[in-house]
């Protein structure tokens, strides 16, 4: 994977020379795609959650037993912290997440897939990697769809080019572990991907558009690092 990894360093080293770095079209792009995104969020008490209970212990979780449950941490001993205990709410989940990105050489441009998506707490939908997924969401506990471009991405080991863990924030998250995975796709095969929501952009692209304010997601620069 070593070797996958550095021959995908000196490929973009290449293609990096004749890259198109305007961005101006991109951000048009997703000018439309928050307009056409109805999604809609409001806050309610946590009373009124539909299919998330509370234990007898108080801790909350949902009615699957998935996703992830609100639990308390007790804090001793922290000297090196602006306070030495406390206590907090913490997300607990019992599997990490897996967030890939894949990629493609188009006629000497290495490219990458990006999703324009939108979480609950975004005021814009952001660029995010290719697949983001709990095991939750593959084990499809929510009841509805599979998450997209599965396919390419959980039965297609021989095809990835770098891969590791890294762990997610640890001030709201109790020990939640994500597999960062970029995976190579064939240029013929990756134009089956016909989902409007994704876009194909070069690296010198994806480097100025994490100058732009609430553009990228944290994590697509978390898998790239592996580069």
């Amino acid at each position: 994977m070593k070797n996958k990894l550095l021959k995908l360093r000196n490929e973009i080293l290449k293609s990096q020379k004749v890259e198109n770095e305007n961005i101006q079209s991109v951000l048009k792009w997703l000018k439309k795609r928050n307009k056409v995104n109805k999604m809609k969020v409001r806050k309610i008490s946590v009373n009124k959650l539909k299919d998330w209970y509370l234990k007898k212990n108080g801790n909350l979780f949902h009615k699957s037993g998935q996703f992830f449950s609100v639990e308390g941490v007790n804090i001793y001993n922290a000297v090196e912290r602006e306070t030495s205990s406390w206590s907090q709410p913490i997300l607990n989940q019992k599997h990490g997440g897996i967030l890939a990105i894949l990629t493609r050489t188009n006629k000497g441009i290495v490219e990458f897939l990006l999703f324009a998506r939108k979480e609950p707490g975004d005021n814009n939908i952001k660029l995010c990697p290719s697949f983001s997924a709990t095991q939750s969401n593959i084990n499809r506990a929510h009841g509805g769809k599979k998450t997209p471009l599965s396919e390419f991405v959980l039965k297609n080991k021989k095809n990835i080019i770098g891969e590791t863990t890294h762990y997610e924030e640890g001030a709201r998250f109790w020990k939640k572990p994500n597999k960062n995975v970029i995976i190579h796709v064939d240029y013929k095969k990756s134009l089956k991907i016909k989902n409007p929501g994704f876009i194909w952009l070069n690296f010198s692209q994806i480097k100025k558009l994490n100058f732009k304010k609430g553009i990228l997601n944290p994590f697509v620069k978390t898998i790239l690092f592996m580069i």
